[in-house]
């Protein structure tokens, strides 16, 4: 399995950068709209086309059409090229028709209350941005058949550096004025990210559509349904925290005449959290189920070889996912002040996030190990089941919301659950499967010998600056979990760093 260590590596190197400017990006939103009211709004709207893009362009359409795609590639690259066509000019066509009617509700809608106000003027902006990012996505699968995953790692980046630039370049101080710019350049950033996919692309993977071709791209259509329900779970967990986050910005304290748990600021402060959480998430996790679906697909139809990928690619999610979550949780703190303290963030607001990063943290592990195994169901054509669980851990997880946010836990109690959950669904897929993790033991062992190591650099630093503190417990944690796998995951080490 060294192509998939290879094929992985190149998309963590490329994420890996793309992740970079989006923490730059982050670290801009928080020194510019701090943690209160106006910014839940901000990240709000923000979080709706990244709501788009994950369900549809990385979700639904992509796994749904990935597979199909890679069988006809590898029969008839003729018949390929024209379900290509066909197939992502009929889904971006509905999401278009989708976002139009979008729009068109908001138009009609006269919101009272600034907060609403503000929140639906920058929605408009920034909806149309969705198709654009998933036309990015179908592309990007195409690519990823072709044995290059490169382009469409890489892509993100454009958005983060045109964020950045929009916000630091505004001539006012004015924060919605700013956020108004911002919600602009996300336009921009899709048209850019669409051109450079494109050109990378060419013509050549396109041909004009036969009837067979628009048959095919309606069974898309229909198996693209049950795939986004079963790859959603994440998302829709995150949607149902920024809802419940947003309500006292959007509606008030109060809820049915009582008062509401939650304060202002709660969505700004889980939006900034989950940049951080996400961050190994999207460079490793997500890599490597990116990596392995064009695989996983392909090998269907040889038990052995798809199990041997499938125990292969969660090994190496677990290798970066369990040492991930535990780190995060002990560099919470230093990690939150580094990244985010200055402007209108305040050291005050540094241990809202961080309560937040040991919630979500935990969970890293299982999220990174289900982007794997649901992509496994798709590859084999098991749409139902995937979509069963995830039913059932989206309703039990917003049950738990509902409830737990009325204790002391609060809004960290919006991370617990998403982490517990991500479990759930991890292990009851694993068992459908009858996945195995290569080097488990082993990861376990690594990362229970960093613990007590990176616990005491957190202590040995807690006088010294916060990055200094943060860059400490990182490396500690780096080096040892990297010696100590090398001894007790040997296998999994191996398809990290031997070359392809």
């Amino acid at each position: 399995m060294s192509g998939l260590g290879g094929s992985s590596r190149v998309v963590s190197a490329l994420t890996l950068g793309s992740r970079c400017t989006g923490l730059l990006r982050d670290a801009v939103f928080a020194r510019s709209f701090g943690v209160g009211g106006v910014a839940d709004i901000f990240f709000l709207a923000f979080q709706i086309p990244n709501l788009f893009r994950r369900l549809f362009g990385e979700g639904a359409l992509s796994a749904a059409f990935l597979p199909m795609y890679a069988e006809r590639f590898r029969q008839d690259r003729g018949s390929a090229a024209r379900f290509a066509a066909a197939g992502i000019s009929a889904g971006i066509a509905l999401l278009t028709i989708l976002i139009a009617v979008l729009e068109l509700v908001l138009c009609a809608q006269q919101p009272e209350g600034e907060n609403l106000k503000l929140a639906a003027s920058l929605l408009q902006i920034v909806l149309p941005y969705a198709p654009l990012v998933c036309l990015v996505a179908l592309l990007g699968a195409v690519l990823q058949v072709r044995g290059r995953f490169a382009p469409t790692a890489a892509a993100p980046a454009i958005l983060n550096l045109a964020l950045v630039i929009s916000i630091l370049s505004a001539p006012t101080e004015d924060i919605e004025a700013k956020m108004h710019r911002a919600a602009w350049s996300v336009l921009i950033a899709g048209l850019l990210q669409v051109a450079w996919s494109v050109s990378v692309l060419g013509s050549q993977p396109f041909a004009k559509p036969d009837s067979k071709a628009w048959h095919e791209a309606k069974v898309l259509a229909k198996r693209a349904v049950p795939v986004g329900m079963g790859l959603s779970v994440l998302q829709v967990n995150i949607l149902t925290d920024t809802l419940l986050a947003s309500w006292p910005a959007l509606f008030g304290a109060t809820i049915f005449g009582i008062a509401y748990p939650l304060e202002e600021g709660a969505n700004a402060a889980i939006s900034l959290a989950s940049r951080l959480y996400q961050f190994p998430l999207g460079v490793f996790g997500i890599a490597v189920a990116t990596a392995a679906f064009p695989r996983l697909s392909q090998t269907k139809e040889n038990p052995e070889a798809f199990q041997d990928t499938l125990r292969t690619a969660l090994g190496m999610a677990l290798f970066v996912g369990l040492p991930a979550s535990i780190g995060l949780c002990v560099v919470a703190t230093p990690m939150v002040r580094t990244v985010f303290e200055g402007g209108v963030f305040e050291a005050t607001d540094a241990p809202r996030v961080a309560r937040l990063l040991w919630t979500y943290g935990p969970g890293i592990w299982a999220m990174s190990c289900v982007h794997v195994l649901v992509r496994a169901c798709y590859a084999k054509g098991d749409r139902r089941g995937p979509v069963r669980i995830g039913m059932l851990v989206v309703g039990t997880n917003l049950l738990l919301n509902i409830i737990l946010i009325w204790t002391p836990l609060e809004e960290a109690a919006l991370g617990l659950t998403t982490s517990v959950g991500s479990a759930v669904q991890c292990a009851w897929l694993c068992r459908r499967l009858g996945a195995k993790f290569a080097g488990a033991r082993g990861i376990v062992i690594a990362s229970g010998i960093m613990l007590p190591l990176i616990l005491g650099a957190s202590w040995a630093l807690q006088g010294a600056s916060p990055w200094i503190r943060a860059l400490g417990i990182v490396g500690t944690g780096a080096v040892t979990f990297a010696i100590s796998a090398r001894h007790f995951a040997p296998e999994v080490w191996s398809s990290w760093v031997k070359r392809s």
